[in-house]
């Protein structure tokens, strides 16, 4: 058993080691700029055409339930207020996979640093985005520094599968309570670590500091923690929860697992400003 556990782990640090060799590689003879929009350009491939309908069956279930009191919220704008609609931003949009959860008449503004999202966000607005106001906004701006949303803007910002590319989240969280009104709402859901000192976590730190698993997934780390971050935040409310994911339904955090389990476990909420 020993002996198999060690041919695992060599076989694991091999792959590692040469996926990251031939990453580190490519961004020296490409050059830094080329290689980020040429990984940015395949990410954004590989979302649209072999992840977002398994995230979207996965995680289905989850966002009814996390954006069910959405429709509880009333606009700080008088007009989008009588037609019980909102202005949202959504931080990281990427594919455009929670519009069909915002409420009708909303008017809708996203950024996100990829570029390349917005085709494949524009194409989902056609199918998923009728009930919206149509001046759907895509700017390529990053969470920590949104210079296109003015202060105390929008009633509510959502981010799903965000955080754990993001390099300061207490500066993303100052921008979310700078353009937020006054009461206004953060909806989040994100993959966060394992419980520091079990094997699974240990594996998630491998993956992520060797750079490997950001190198692969345009900047995800695997072990990222913002439960206190957001605890600290400065918000009135605060309403974390965490649980895993487990047949696409939201389970305890006491639930048996199986395998790696390396995108789990998450927590999800909404802050109040």
């Amino acid at each position: 058993m020993l002996c198999l556990i060690s041919c695992v782990l060599n076989y694991m640090a091999w792959v590692v080691g040469w996926v990251t060799l031939v990453v580190v590689t490519l961004k020296v003879v490409l050059g830094p700029v080329y290689f980020e929009s040429l990984r940015g350009r395949a990410f954004a491939y590989f979302m649209e055409y072999l992840a977002k309908e398994e995230l979207r069956k996965s995680l289905q279930q989850s966002k009814i339930d996390l954006f069910s009191s959405m429709k509880l919220i009333k606009s700080s704008d008088q007009e989008l207020s009588k037609k019980n609609a909102l202005n949202i931003l959504e931080i990281g949009v990427g594919t455009g996979m929670n519009l069909e959860f915002y409420p009708a008449g909303s008017r809708l503004h996203c950024v996100d640093p990829n570029q390349a999202f917005e085709v494949y966000f524009r194409r989902e607005c056609l199918q998923k985005a009728a009930h919206l106001d149509p001046d759907i906004r895509f700017v390529a701006e990053r969470g920590e520094s949104m210079p296109s949303v003015a202060d105390s803007s929008v009633d509510v910002v959502v981010t799903t599968l965000v955080m754990c590319s993001v390099t300061h989240l207490d500066q993303m969280l100052r921008e979310i309570r700078r353009v937020l009104v006054p009461g206004g709402k953060f909806y989040f859901l994100e993959h966060v670590g394992h419980p520091s000192g079990t094997w699974r976590r240990r594996l998630q730190n491998v993956l992520s500091n060797s750079g490997f698993w950001p190198a692969v997934f345009d900047g995800c780390v695997l072990n990222t923690e913002v439960e206190e971050v957001m605890q600290t935040g400065g918000f009135s409310q605060v309403d974390c929860r965490s649980g895993l994911l487990l047949d696409m339904q939201m389970q305890p955090t006491s639930a048996p697992l199986s395998g790696a389990a390396l995108v789990n476990p998450f927590v999800y909420g909404e802050l109040t400003k």
